[in-house]
């Protein structure tokens, strides 16, 4: 009787400007590149997508199939609005992606606001 090789179904998502080392399902994966694919314009942007969604679900713990259905029937800039909206929940609170202009205090309230 021949025994049948094991097969590793991981994807091992790295990136180093997060210092984020992930494996997750590649079933999974190919679901969530596949769907960032058919909604943007490069594979670059899809695979950008892609990582850091599996970051915020791994941040939030929140499961990643979960995430992607709130980006279920939408275009382009709802896409990439929902991502900013993820991005900011999980960031830093002196950051805000996909804002054009912040506003700016005063230079007295300036002064009080701790970081």
């Amino acid at each position: 009787m021949t025994q049948q090789p094991k097969l590793d179904y991981t994807v091992r998502v790295f990136d180093q400007f997060y210092n984020l080392d992930l494996a997750v399902g590649a079933d999974q994966y190919e679901i969530v590149h596949s769907f960032f694919t058919g909604v943007t314009s490069s594979q670059k942007v899809a695979k950008s997508f892609t990582d850091t969604l599996f970051r915020i679900a791994s941040i939030t713990q929140i499961p990643v199939m979960e995430l992607l259905q709130n980006f279920e029937n939408s275009d382009k800039l709802k896409v990439n609005l929902t991502m900013a909206y993820y991005l900011n929940s999980v960031s830093d609170k002196t950051v805000l992606y996909g804002v054009n202009q912040v506003r700016a205090p005063n230079a007295s309230v300036a002064r009080n606001i701790v970081q």
